[in-house]
């Protein structure tokens, strides 16, 4: 079981980024991984990372069609696509990132 974090915005931050979390979410649930998901838009941040969880993560996800500010992230594997194949494919998205990071860093 892999820890993830994501980020999914969109430029409104209403319906694609809401879409893209719950795509996210409901894979991770049935490939049985823990994540977190923090939602960026015109509402603001809503279930904001904290830093713990970050440094707990395995991998970073940013599903967004607009820009996201990595800088917290910096020391973490980062997958970043657009909120469409969060939302079509959570588990294709996820399985990618996975793929993305070192073996090691998800043998725990």
């Amino acid at each position: 079981m892999a820890k993830l974090v994501a980020v999914t915005a969109c430029p409104t931050g209403i319906a694609h980024t809401i879409m893209a979390a719950e795509g996210l979410e409901q894979a991770a649930k049935a490939l049985k991984h823990d994540i977190q998901v923090e939602t960026q838009g015109s509402v603001g941040t809503r279930n904001t990372l904290s830093d713990d969880t970050i440094a707990a993560a395995d991998v970073v996800i940013i599903a967004a069609d607009t820009r996201v500010d990595t800088a917290r992230f910096a020391d973490k594997p980062i997958y970043e696509t657009t909120t469409e194949p969060a939302i079509r494919d959570g588990a294709a998205v996820i399985a990618a990132a996975l793929a993305s990071v070192p073996e090691a860093a998800t043998a725990a």
